[in-house]
């Protein structure tokens, strides 16, 4: 076919995308056309001079800009803060809407799923605090929400898939409501499965034996790996800055307490901080949190007259804060 190349060092980068792929021109158009069809102000792929960016919509209401990039391939984190940054430093929201990745395409309800940590980056937070993700999948014109998501541990989460298609959408983007304390009941049992089948995973291949953290803490403890009580392996908010599974480092967090003559609510802020630094575990703000929020959680369990209702009492912790938009 006919074809032409640019010469070396000239300014036609300014005025021309980068490659893409047939996926990314076709979502990029259909939800130009979308935005254009509910009579918002929108721009596609306008270079933006004092940012030397192009992003893939600029979309105007009320004076307020959304720079919104539907991105199908991969991107650096420099990259991708690099263009976050450039955007909030102009005043322009940035929306980043990953294509749906093909392994995530699935029936709409309650599930455990992987996120890549990629997609991560793409985590939207409710004024109350809940994550949720939002991609779009241009083969089928569909937004799919990842919502009120849970983190199990490493990259895994438990959340509730929906899908809207585009023609259902509106911009901005719905925002989803909490979950109700029926559909917690399905979190919890997939929550608690999934502690069950690490313990026991841990069991058989640990490699370490008496010398693994967690199961000479188990053993210390008095604590049987088929049944761990209900007060550890508990969800908690900013539990994903920890890097460990939660029934690890709670059984280890337990024990540490132990050793002090303290509950693991009664610990100092500088304890907390050790504990993690005894165990390698990065000492951070939001680790800190974590273990605050375990030891509230444990403190609220037994002024409450015990843990016998502990799933209710969880979803009180992490959702029923949140207000139904």
């Amino acid at each position: 076919m006919p074809h032409f190349a640019h010469f070396t060092k000239n300014q036609c980068s300014q005025l021309f995308a980068e490659g893409e792929s047939t996926l990314h021109l076709q979502g990029k158009i259909q939800l130009y056309e979308w935005l254009k069809k509910h009579g918002h102000q929108v721009k596609l792929e306008p270079y933006l001079k004092e940012l030397s960016q192009r992003p893939d919509l600029l979309v105007t209401i009320d004076k307020e800009q959304f720079a919104v990039e539907f991105q199908c391939s991969t991107i650096s984190h420099e990259k991708w803060h690099q263009r976050t940054m450039g955007y909030e430093r102009n005043d322009i929201q940035a929306i980043w809407l990953f294509q749906t990745p093909q392994s995530k395409e699935s029936t709409n309800g309650i599930r455990k799923i992987r996120i890549s940590p990629l997609l991560q980056k793409a985590f939207i937070t409710t004024t109350t605090g809940l994550p949720y993700l939002l991609t779009y999948n241009a083969g089928t014109a569909q937004f799919i929400y990842w919502t009120n998501l849970l983190h199990v541990h490493g990259h895994t989460f438990i959340g509730k898939v929906q899908k809207i298609p585009i023609d259902q959408q509106l911009f901005p983007f719905y925002i989803p409501q909490r979950i109700t304390q029926e559909e917690f009941q399905r979190y919890w049992q997939l929550y608690k499965q999934t502690c069950r089948q690490f313990a026991y995973n841990r069991l058989l291949h640990s490699k370490k034996g008496a010398q693994d953290p967690f199961l000479r803490n188990c053993y210390e403890l008095n604590l049987s790996l088929t049944a761990i009580p209900p007060y550890i392996g508990i969800p908690v908010r900013e539990g994903a800055s920890i890097s460990l599974f939660t029934s690890e480092w709670q059984t280890m967090l337990v024990y540490f307490s132990k050793q002090l003559g303290r509950q693991p609510f009664e610990l100092t802020r500088g304890q907390m901080e050790n504990f993690l630094s005894q165990h390698q575990l990065e000492v951070t703000e939001q680790a800190v949190r974590a273990i605050q929020n375990y030891g509230h959680l444990l403190k609220r369990m037994n002024h409450e007259g015990g843990l016998l209702d502990n799933c209710e009492q969880v979803y009180v912790h992490l959702f029923a804060i949140a207000t139904i938009y």
